[in-house]
């Protein structure tokens, strides 16, 4: 991939240069950075601000609250880790976190619930069922804020900043329930 862009890169170059439009190379090449850099910083500044809030919850233990509210349910989606509770909270602080929008502040428990995972797995090179299951659950999770989103919308002077919030969550928790359906016929199918 790196190849294909390099060329398209010199590509681009050679053609700037053979119909003597320089001057627009030289423009891009300045207005990049700026570009970025007021991309970048409304979402840092997003991320801080829920990654803050996410501490705040943790520390005043509504994340317990809720990863407490997941067990029953993840006790019986994932039937060979029902005594791992360790595990099934790193798996219910990826789903909550994942919930509210961060998904990068959820993948060290998504990490650490797959390391949690694999000292269940008999066949170690191969993912597990509820590593597959997982897998389902953390990419087609159901979204209830997408604080990325917003963030962008925003800094793109959106006209309705939120306006996307009722299909994103009916469009995630229809793939929620269409993936884990699809996991659980392939499981049950062998």
């Amino acid at each position: 991939m790196n190849l294909i862009w390099l060329l398209l890169i010199l590509l681009a170059l050679s053609y700037c240069l053979v119909t003597n439009q320089v001057e627009a190379v030289n423009t891009v090449l300045l207005e990049v950075g700026k570009e970025t850099f007021d991309f970048v910083i409304p979402l840092l500044c997003a991320m801080a601000f829920w990654n803050g809030i996410l501490y705040v919850a943790k520390e005043a233990g509504i994340l317990h609250f809720l990863e407490q509210m997941f067990h029953p349910f993840l006790k019986r989606l994932f039937p060979d880790l029902r005594e791992d509770k360790e595990t099934l909270g790193l798996i219910a602080t990826n789903i909550v976190v994942n919930m509210v929008g961060l998904g990068s502040a959820a993948t060290p428990a998504g990490l650490k619930a797959m390391e949690g995972m694999q000292k269940h797995n008999p066949n170690k090179d191969t993912a597990s069922r509820s590593m597959i299951t997982f897998l389902v659950l953390n990419t087609a999770g159901v979204t209830l804020f997408s604080t990325t989103l917003i963030a962008l919308r925003a800094s793109f002077h959106s006209q309705n900043v939120t306006g996307f919030m009722p299909y994103a969550i009916l469009a995630t928790t229809f793939a929620s329930l269409i993936g884990l359906l699809v996991d659980r016929w392939w499981n049950y199918r062998k």
